[in-house]
């Protein structure tokens, strides 16, 4: 079995926005763990200065990375499993972490869908008039129907265990929040009033008192998405 350090420095990197940097930061703060945020705000700084160091150490270095002692993991769901193994947030057993996988999976599908709707070298919007389209669409028609069917099915207050939040549930919260901004820019502000469950569990979860540092912080003040890469939603 692996053996974690829960009290070692993880240092975590991604641009400068929320995007899925947010979860992540979410995470540690919820578990008040000791944590470098590196942020880029600068492709140099990135691509000539940090990516080398970190493919030195993992072929797959990409943006988010975490690195904990002499492990660095690259790629976001392994990220997110990773430290749902480290600080025990994956479910207690073997139908729950393989519900984990699942929903962590379900739910980067939600998170493409918005990447694709809100970035133009997607090529999905070309322009303003067709991102404004896109959106409205989206946000009369929400993507979290599935997600409400899993508390239905499942039952409790969170989407794997009964004890508290697991990572997916961070990433989860993430989009329903984007989709929320989202709907009260484009005529939608009750947006999550069609899923109550989604609804509740966002309320449950925006009440975490470990969280309401971050949800002070600049960091939840950040860009959703990056305006250097002409976002249409940022």
């Amino acid at each position: 079995p692996q053996h974690f350090s829960i009290m070692s420095q993880v240092e975590m990197g991604y641009w400068g926005i929320r995007g899925l940097g947010a979860v992540l930061r979410m995470v540690f703060e919820y578990k008040e763990a000791q944590y470098t945020d590196v942020q880029f705000t600068d492709g140099g700084k990135w691509f000539k200065e940090k990516k080398p160091e970190i493919l030195a150490k993992n072929p797959l270095a990409n943006l988010p990375y975490v690195v904990d002692g002499d492990t660095v993991v690259c790629q976001t769901n392994a990220i997110m499993a990773y430290l749902g193994q480290k600080y025990d947030m994956e479910g207690k057993d073997a139908r729950e972490k393989l519900r984990h996988l699942e929903l962590l999976c379900e739910i980067y599908d939600v998170r493409n869908g918005m990447i694709e709707l809100v970035y133009p070298f997607k090529k999905v919007n070309r322009d303003d008039e067709e991102f404004k389209a896109s959106a409205k669409e989206k946000v009369e028609n929400p993507p979290f129907a599935k997600f409400e069917s899993c508390l239905e099915v499942y039952g409790g207050d969170w989407f794997v265990g009964g004890d508290g939040p697991s990572v997916a549930d961070f990433h989860i919260w993430e989009m329903l929040d984007q989709h929320k901004i989202l709907g009260e820019k484009h005529g939608q502000p009750a947006l999550l009033d069609k899923f109550p469950k989604c609804k509740a569990f966002y309320d449950r979860f925006r009440a975490l008192p470990t969280l309401q540092k971050y949800f002070a912080s600049d960091s939840y003040k950040l860009p959703i998405n990056n305006p250097n890469a002409a976002a249409y939603f940022s």
